[in-house]
């Protein structure tokens, strides 16, 4: 009886701490994914356009996508098309990472691909989703 007391304790702490509202918050977001969008949006700054916002709808969709990877073992961006129908937007881009160990680490590598870099400056995004799955990461971001 003891035992049980003390874990609902320690659980309702947990719960009631702000490390805990901090990991994810009301629109699905992670720490991770909070971090790597910051540093997105600082990058986005610095070359003269404006900031994305997280969605909730496509985080979803990334954090979908990220599972899907973990599940198959292999980076992907198989059914992009179905991820861009289901966003609802006229213009969509994704990244997708395997294997970092940090959201600034991501950040760098996907800043020294050609590609990965041209989707992270793409004019006329508004929205993001981002989700970190086993070391499987997806940015999916709209218009």
């Amino acid at each position: 009886m003891k035992l049980r007391f003390v874990f609902l304790v320690l659980l309702t702490l947990h719960l009631a701490s702000p490390l805990s509202s901090a990991m994810t918050q009301d629109d699905g977001a992670s720490l991770y994914a909070r971090t790597l969008l910051e540093q997105i949006n600082l990058y986005r700054h610095s070359n003269g356009l404006g900031p994305l916002r997280f969605d909730a709808n496509l985080n979803r969709l990334a954090k979908h996508h990220s599972f899907e990877m973990f599940r198959q073992k292999m980076m992907s961006h198989r059914n992009f098309d179905q991820r861009f129908e289901r966003s609802g937007s006229r213009m969509c881009v994704e990244n997708v990472g395997w294997n970092f160990t940090t959201p600034l680490k991501q950040f760098d590598s996907w800043r020294q691909s050609s590609a990965h870099d041209q989707n992270m400056l793409k004019e006329g995004l508004t929205k993001a989703g981002i989700a970190e799955i086993g070391r499987y990461v997806t940015f999916f971001a709209c218009k």
